[in-house]
């Protein structure tokens, strides 16, 4: 595994924040046309709770011991609680259709793709398509009116 240091871990923290912000937004809007539901509520829930669960890992890893064992108890129920709460999230998103169908359909398929990136090796190159939809989606947000 690769160390890292403190100063490194900055941009995970920036994005996180601004995933969940994202997030966050995204279900707003979708409240605001149709309503939240069970999907919406659950997929809130979980896209906390998988935030939580990767941050409460990140502070282990910074400031405690970045070679404690448990850290897997942390991360893999993070990401896919993380996963989980994204997918549920798009899928409410659709059904407002607050983004257009095509949109939504490759946030989804880039969620799926998400746990299977891997920082310390070639794999996070999976991230990338993940990252880019996100900003498409953020274009096509800013461009409608």
């Amino acid at each position: 595994m690769r160390e890292s240091t403190p100063a490194a871990e900055v941009p995970f923290v920036v994005a996180g924040v601004m995933l969940a912000a994202t997030g966050v937004g995204l279900l707003a809007l979708a409240r605001a046309r149709t309503g939240l539901g069970r999907s919406g509520v659950a997929a809130g829930v979980a896209g906390a709770v998988g935030c939580a669960l990767l941050a409460v890992a990140l502070v282990v890893s910074t400031f405690v011991d970045n070679n404690w064992n448990g850290m897997p108890g942390l991360v893999v129920p993070g990401v896919l609680l993380l996963v989980l709460g994204l997918v549920l999230g798009v899928v409410v998103v659709l059904r407002a259709r607050v983004l257009p169908t095509w949109c939504a359909i490759s946030l989804l398929a880039s969620a799926v793709l998400l746990p299977f990136a891997n920082e310390q090796t070639s794999r996070i190159l999976l991230a990338v398509p993940f990252r880019l939809c996100w900003m498409g989606a953020g274009v096509v947000l800013l461009r409608r009116r």
